[in-house]
């Protein structure tokens, strides 16, 4: 009779055990082929256990990140074959070794348009959010429109880089929008003049001098964005904001500006045409083809395409004041992901370093975002005139700012080559934009 109560005991031991193996807090040695341990299910977990710092998250259950995918433009292409794009494939090559063999896909877009890089962006984080890129190269304006649309994140508690002295200071503001970091500035471009010397006549490089030569200079008088007009206003001191960070403009600074552009028509410096030009392209096109000797213009034009007989001069404003107008690419964080936001910045934090910059950027024809990069170029020359448009460059104001001050620059700067009276023109545009 013991023996058989003995039995039956084991048996209800052995019941219980298997009945309730599903809420013990271990597995068994022999349930580990239909249990494995790195499966998390919802049922295994006891919510009323967790802590905040224990909660289960993809990036946790995650396996090892074994690729990275980033998007760039055409100019980037590492099978370009270019002395740039080859510095840009080594230097992503040292970074897949020194993590293992990580692979980086890398998808060329448009730089702008229906299929380019911002709008790709926004219709991949819609319709397919898991094919969204870890990394992408973004211009500034395309970098402020991500970020208000919530494409790409904030990287202040990821990485303390932008805190480093060594950046330019208008470079160190692209990456920034409403005091938080959201880039990796690689790449500028800043307005300056080109000039094409000649026998008959002389540039010092002031614009004042024009007023007593023979040259002619041109610019996009008929852009929207009215940049060369906006950067001799920001050189006089104008303000763009008011106290509500309203877009404003001030009559007195701006009637200096029209009045210059007024002296110049009467100096033969600026022609009617200029009406005409309403994009940068087709100011570069019209200097390469010999239509004018001076041209305000990026300066990327001129170290990718600048012809041998030009130079290259900053803009030295009509009060005598060096100040012009930068702009560029930034790298921004486009995953989700937080683990892989973590190696995302890694990468981007490589991409940045001021050894490669030094090659990359020498040999693709942008200004390096810092100056130690700067000082890797082999042109001495040229780094020393580069070094003094990077210092003296303020960065374009935000999207919304340019879009409402543009346009009324541009028509204040037509209706003075059209010999409308300078301060008409600047009472009228101050008057509009009130409006």
């Amino acid at each position: 009779m013991k023996k058989l109560f003995k039995l039956v005991g084991w048996v209800l031991l052995l019941s219980l055990l298997l009945g309730g193996c599903d809420g013990l807090p271990f597995n068994l040695p022999w349930m580990t082929e239909e249990m494995p341990s790195s499966t998390v299910t919802e049922e295994v977990i006891d919510e009323t256990l967790m802590t905040p710092e224990a909660t289960i998250t993809e990036d946790i259950v995650e396996g090892p990140i074994t690729q990275l995918t980033i998007w760039v433009p055409p100019d980037m292409d590492p099978d370009l074959g270019t002395e740039a794009s080859q510095f840009l494939t080594r230097q992503l090559s040292l970074f897949s070794e020194d993590h293992g063999g990580l692979e980086i896909i890398i998808r060329v877009k448009a730089e702008s348009g229906a299929s380019g890089l911002l709008d790709s962006l926004t219709a991949t984080s819609i319709a397919a959010p898991n094919a969204l890129p870890d990394l992408i190269a973004l211009s500034r304006t395309d970098l402020e429109t991500a970020a208000l649309k919530n494409l790409i994140y904030p990287l202040d508690a990821l990485t303390d880089i932008p805190d480093d002295p060594d950046w330019y200071p208008f470079a160190r503001e692209m990456a920034l929008l409403q005091g938080s970091t959201f880039g990796f500035p690689f790449a500028a471009d800043v307005l300056v003049q080109v000039y094409r010397p000649s026998e008959e006549s002389e540039y010092s490089g002031a614009l004042t001098d024009l007023l007593e030569g023979e040259t002619v200079l041109s610019f996009p008088a008929g852009s929207d964005l009215s940049l060369f007009t906006f950067a001799l206003y920001q050189s006089e001191g104008g303000q763009i904001q008011d106290s509500q960070r309203r877009p404003v403009l001030e009559t007195e600074p701006l009637v200096n500006v029209f009045q210059f552009i007024s002296d110049g028509i009467w100096a033969g410096i600026f022609q009617p045409s200029l009406a005409d030009l309403k994009t940068d392209d087709q100011v570069w096109e019209a200097f390469q083809e010999g239509e004018h000797d001076l041209a305000v213009t990026w300066v990327t034009n001129y170290l990718q395409e600048g012809p041998a007989d030009t130079i290259l001069i900053p803009l030295l404003m009509p009060n005598e004041k060096l100040d012009s107008i930068g702009s560029g690419w930034s790298w921004a964080v486009s995953t989700p992901n937080n683990t892989r936001q973590v190696l995302a910045v890694e990468l981007a934090e490589f991409l940045v370093a001021a050894d490669f910059l030094a090659s990359w950027s020498d040999a693709a024809g942008f200004i390096p975002t810092r100056p130690s990069a700067l000082e890797g170029w082999r042109d001495q020359n040229l780094r020393a005139t580069i070094s003094q448009i990077a210092l003296t460059a303020h960065l374009l104001p935000s999207n919304d700012i340019m879009a409402s001050i543009g346009p009324v620059l541009r028509d204040g700067t037509l209706q003075v080559l059209q010999d409308q009276d300078p301060e008409q023109a600047a009472l009228e545009a101050v008057e509009k934009l009130e409006e």
